[in-house]
């Protein structure tokens, strides 16, 4: 049976208009693809902050003996922090120097682990607003400093003029220093607990680290009963902050502002007293 032109004209029309419906929805050049969650919105929707931290640096962060947790300064801060936010924590344990790599990664949404702001850093991720600004000291023990001759050196330097050996752990400014400034000193560690452990064999001479934990150890070897540890080196240090993804303005802008209300409400100063930092 014969078909008319009008109906070929209509089944034409219809083939098109079905064909051009289907390449409307394919093509990503007629359609663009929907816009990322940005981190902030991905931590709202996750209803969890993925913190990474290195809980060998108290007060900070350490973990309680009994219960394995997450405890100190920083880890009450930012779970107050949180709390404003309406979020949750999720304490990871990661090694210092697997932080930054990882914060950059956005397999962790923040760093939190006594984050000196320092230059280098600023060029792989971004830095909230500070909470402490502390000093930077070299320890060893009174015995060792008393045999040497010498109360206090003035510069990173004298470490290799005397043939000390100092210890640091991996991935700090303080590592950073010493390679610049006296690199035959240097001795690196996974994280300071080691370089404690080398400190009290004698593989190592002094340690190279900065205040509130500086104090800590000191306290902690005096209470101890072990032998009295001493600061030969101080010098003015960096601020501590936590650590995001340069992509993260929003989240880094909420926690500045949820910190920022901590701070006028003076809970900051109570926090500091209460963990010595």
């Amino acid at each position: 049976m014969a078909i008319s032109k009008s109906v070929m004209a209509i089944g034409l029309i219809v083939i098109a208009i079905v064909a051009f419906a289907a390449g409307l929805f394919t093509s990503p050049s007629i359609l663009p693809e929907a816009e990322p969650k940005t981190i902030w919105e991905t931590i709202q929707e996750r209803g969890t902050i993925k913190v990474g931290s290195s809980p060998d640096w108290p007060p900070y962060e350490y973990l309680n003996v009994t219960t394995g947790e997450f405890i100190g300064f920083e880890v009450e801060l930012m779970e107050m922090i949180a709390d404003e936010l309406d979020l949750e924590v999720e304490w990871i344990e990661k090694g210092f120097d697997l932080i930054i790599p990882e914060v950059g990664d956005k397999t962790l949404d923040l760093g939190v682990s006594g984050f000196s702001i320092y230059a280098k850093r600023l060029e792989v991720v971004q830095f909230t607003m500070h909470h402490s600004i502390t000093e930077g000291q070299i320890i060893m023990p009174k015995s060792e400093r008393d045999a040497l001759g010498i109360t206090e050196i003035d510069s990173i330097e004298e470490l290799g003029t005397l043939g000390l050996k100092c210890g640091v752990q991996v991935g700090t400014t303080q590592q950073a220093e010493l390679q610049e400034k006296a690199s035959s000193a240097l001795v690196t560690y996974e994280d300071y607990l080691a370089a404690l452990d080398a400190l009290d064999l004698g593989a190592i001479d002094c340690i190279y680290a900065e205040t509130p934990v500086t104090s800590w150890w000191i306290l902690e070897a005096e209470e101890a009963g072990d032998p009295e540890l001493v600061v030969i080196y101080r010098r003015s240090y960096y601020p501590v902050a936590f650590v995001a993804h340069r992509d993260a303005d929003t989240f880094v802008e909420k926690i500045n502002g949820a910190l920022s209300e901590i701070i006028a409400e003076g809970t900051l100063d109570e926090l500091k007293a209460k963990w010595k930092a």
